[in-house]
C-alpha cells in the first residue's frame, strides 16, 4: 500500500496551537483555553474512584486486544438504551481514543493507492490527513449553508465511484456543530457503500436527538467515545462498532 509522505500531511492546528499554549503556561504566562474541543468540567468522581479502585487491584496488564469483555458487553448494551440498535459486544473494538479507531477503520477499508473516501466540505481536519497517510484520496463534496454544512444523499450518490471505500459522515459535526437529518442520513445508509460515521459528539444535543447510522444499516463502522460526554479526553479511550464482516480484520490489526 503506498503511503504519501510525511511532509504531504499537513500539522493539526489546533493542536499546534494548544501546544504553544502549554509553553506559555510553563513560562508563567495565564491562558484561557479556546482551541480544543475540551469539556469545562472534570471526569466524574465516581469515573475517577473506579478507576483507583482496579489500579489498586492490580488490573494493570495486557486485556484481550479488543478491550476487556466487561466493557465492550456495556458500550453494547449502552448502544442499544441510546438509540434501540441490537449490537453483540462481539461487535466492539475499544482503542485509544476515536481517532485510532478511525485510522484502524480506513486501513481495512484503503487497500490501494488512490482508493477514495467520500466526505463533506468543511469538515474535521484530521479526516483528509489520514485518509493521504493510508495512500488513499479524500474525495470533497461541497457542502451548503442551508444544509447545515452537512453531506445530503444525492451529494455523495454523484461523488461514488468505483474507487470509492466508504463515505464518511460526523453528526453532530465538528467544526459546524449541526446534524443530519434522519431522513439523509437514512439515505446515505442506503447508498450500498460502507458508511463510516463520527458519533463522538452524541449526548451534547440541545434539542432533538443525534441520530446513529446503526439504526439504518448493520454496515456501518460506528465511532465513538468517552471524551467529550464523559469529560475523559486525557483517558484516551474510544471504541467502534464494527459490521460482522469486518471482525477478525479489525481484531488482526488491533492485536499487531
Amino acid at each position: 500500500m503506498g503511503r504519501e509522505q510525511p511532509g504531504a500531511i499537513t500539522p493539526f492546528i489546533v493542536m499546534e496551537v494548544l501546544e504553544r499554549a502549554f509553553e506559555l503556561e510553563r513560562a508563567g504566562r495565564s491562558i484561557i483555553h479556546l482551541e480544543i474541543g475540551e469539556p469545562d468540567f472534570p471526569t466524574p468522581r465516581g469515573i475517577v474512584e473506579a478507576a483507583k479502585a482496579s489500579l489498586d487491584a492490580g488490573d494493570t496488564h495486557y486485556t484481550d486486544s479488543r478491550g476487556v469483555l466487561e466493557l465492550r458487553a456495556a458500550i453494547a448494551s449502552y448502544c442499544h438504551r441510546t438509540c434501540g440498535a441490537a449490537v453483540d459486544p462481539e461487535q466492539v473494538l475499544v482503542t485509544m481514543g476515536v481517532s485510532p479507531a478511525l485510522l484502524l477503520v480506513l486501513s481495512t477499508l484503503i487497500e490501494e493507492a488512490g482508493d477514495e473516501i467520500v466526505m463533506g466540505d468543511p469538515c474535521y481536519p484530521c479526516y483528509p490527513n489520514f485518509v493521504r497517510y493510508l495512500g488513499g484520496v479524500p474525495r470533497f463534496v461541497p457542502t451548503r449553508e442551508e444544509d447545515g454544512f452537512q453531506l445530503r444523499p444525492d451529494g455523495a450518490a454523484a461523488a461514488i465511484g468505483p474507487r470509492t471505500r466508504a463515505v464518511l459522515v460526523n453528526s453532530p459535526a465538528n467544526p459546524t456543530g449541526t446534524m443530519i437529518p434522519p431522513a439523509d442520513l437514512e439515505g446515505i445508509c442506503s447508498l450500498g457503500t460502507p458508511v463510516i460515521s463520527d458519533e463522538i459528539y452524541h449526548g451534547l444535543v440541545y434539542g432533538g436527538r443525534a441520530r446513529s447510522a446503526l439504526e439504518f444499516t448493520d454496515g456501518a463502522y460506528v465511532l465513538n467515545g468517552f471524551s467529550k460526554l464523559f469529560a475523559m479526553t486525557g483517558w484516551r479511550l474510544g471504541y467502534v462498532i464494527l459490521p460482522r464482516g469486518a471482525l477478525r480484520r479489525m481484531q488482526i490489526l488491533q492485536q499487531n
